[in-house]
């Protein structure tokens, strides 16, 4: 093992073989569970594995050009790889065999939207052998097209209701995975996605008049919508990114009222990701 400082203009990160920008943070770990054997006759004990030798990455990214992870919601698995070179791979801490499990998005007003995912790695975690990290890193482009999203263009579509004066807003996905083992075989044998996926949908709006339910009317007279989150992108007002869920329910509201600002009503939908 070996110690060196790592300054943060010498790292990239990176799924499969392409860097992810904006990348604000990356928080890495794995565990080699453990159980002590002992038997009569013997003076100390000695540590034996005791289940898989799983690992875990969150990371967490400015939402600018593109979102890389809303794609692994589904079934399919990755590899990521932490690096101070492009070219050099020796000093990586990477992943292999990743599978996504949580995925978050929220903004503010007066914050650049933010990413979050949780990857839980049933591979190898840790410093990897070079020859597995893809060769095609270091011929990938270190160039992209910039874009970044603008609070103050997101818009919600809720079936015939559209309204741009929201002031925040936060996703979430839960992907549960479940890991199938055979004896003799460290990685599993499948990982198997446990559908349906949890999705949580919470943002707020100012707004001039408002009549909503009450909390006697659920569920007899269900508030349920489809949602769509669209953002737009700050210099030219494209879209740049658009989250769409059907059949999502009101679970809860709450209405402020106070001096200086305008009446503001929060919103929490909860629904379901089939396969």
């Amino acid at each position: 093992m070996s110690l060196y400082k790592i300054t943060r203009e010498s790292q990239h990160f990176f799924i499969n073989t392409g860097e992810v920008f904006g990348v604000q943070n990356v928080d890495a770990e794995f565990t080699n569970p453990t159980t002590t054997l002992e038997f009569i006759g013997m003076g100390n004990g000695s540590l034996i594995p005791d289940g898989p030798r799983n690992g875990s990455f969150d990371v967490s990214q400015f939402l600018i050009t593109d979102d890389t992870f809303l794609q692994y919601t589904g079934d399919v698995g990755f590899s990521g790889y932490l690096l101070k070179s492009r070219t050099d791979f020796t000093q990586n801490y990477s992943f292999t065999s990743g599978y996504l499990t949580s995925y978050r998005v929220r903004c503010g007003v007066g914050t650049i939207p933010e990413i979050g995912a949780t990857i839980e790695s049933f591979g190898k975690v840790g410093n990897i052998p070079t020859g597995e990290v893809p060769i095609e890193i270091q011929s990938s482009s270190e160039d992209f097209d910039f874009k970044v999203a603008d609070p103050g263009s997101v818009t919600i579509n809720m079936n015939e209701f559209n309204t741009n004066r929201c002031s925040s807003f936060e996703v979430s996905i839960s992907c549960p995975r479940q890991p199938y083992y055979m004896l003799g075989q460290y990685a599993p044998k499948q990982i198997e996605s446990r559908y349906p996926f949890p999705v949580n949908v919470n943002f707020q709006l100012e707004v001039d008049d408002y009549s909503g339910q009450n909390n006697f009317d659920y569920p007899c007279n269900k508030d349920v919508r489809d949602l769509t989150i669209t953002l737009k992108d700050l210099e030219t007002q494209s879209t740049l990114l658009s989250y769409s869920f059907s059949n999502m329910t009101k679970v809860s509201e709450s209405v402020v009222s106070e001096i200086g600002n305008n009446v503001a009503v929060a919103f929490s939908y909860q629904g379901y990701i089939g396969r």
